[in-house]
């Protein structure tokens, strides 16, 4: 794909999310994000020929962003059995509040097609294969994902109980679960 091709893209993409913000995934429309990327409706629908086909786009964004931040944290984390699950926890649980409301709002998305999900059906199931990889039992590496994916989805969807302070001693322990299972033998 050209980088012009690629740039409308990834404006589209952008403004689709700047809607879903706002009006929440199941109302915006293609007429909507096509204005706001400033695009035709036809150079929406070049790019996306459907609704479908934008949410997936905005769904494989949040994996690749997540996925990129996992790596970036992984190089800079020592050696260790750990390092998977730990790359995990601070990539998911750091998120600034736009990736939050997208999120949360794609959600909702996703609650009428979850074919949608598949994206992220697979990128769970590999960052579980990785920890394992890494020397975490599967017991504790789908333990530690689910945590922290417990912990995220309460926040996105406006659940959470927990203040500031809490939830970073929540994340220590489910650091600490893999440290633990590290430190085994």
């Amino acid at each position: 794909m050209g980088r012009h091709l690629a740039s409308a893209r990834e404006t589209i993409i952008d403004a689709a999310e700047d809607v879903v913000i706002e009006t929440g995934a199941r109302h915006m429309t293609l007429d909507a994000i096509a204005a706001r990327a400033k695009v035709s409706r036809g150079g929406l629908l070049y790019h996306f020929p459907n609704k479908e086909a934008l949410l997936r786009a905005m769904l494989e964004r949040r994996v690749n962003v997540h996925t990129q931040s996992r790596k970036d944290l992984l190089a800079s984390l020592s050696e260790g059995r750990e390092r998977e699950a730990i790359a995990l926890v601070l990539s998911l649980l750091k998120g600034d509040e736009k990736v939050k409301k997208v999120s949360a709002a794609l959600l909702a998305a996703v609650a009428h097609d979850p074919r949608l999900l598949m994206p992220y059906r697979q990128e769970f199931r590999k960052i579980i294969d990785e920890m394992t990889e890494g020397g975490l039992r599967f017991e504790r590496a789908a333990a530690i994902a689910l945590a922290v994916d417990g912990l995220m989805f309460v926040e996105f969807l406006g659940l959470s109980p927990f203040d500031k302070k809490e939830r970073g001693r929540i994340i220590k322990e489910i650091i600490a679960l893999a440290k633990e299972e590290a430190s085994g033998p």
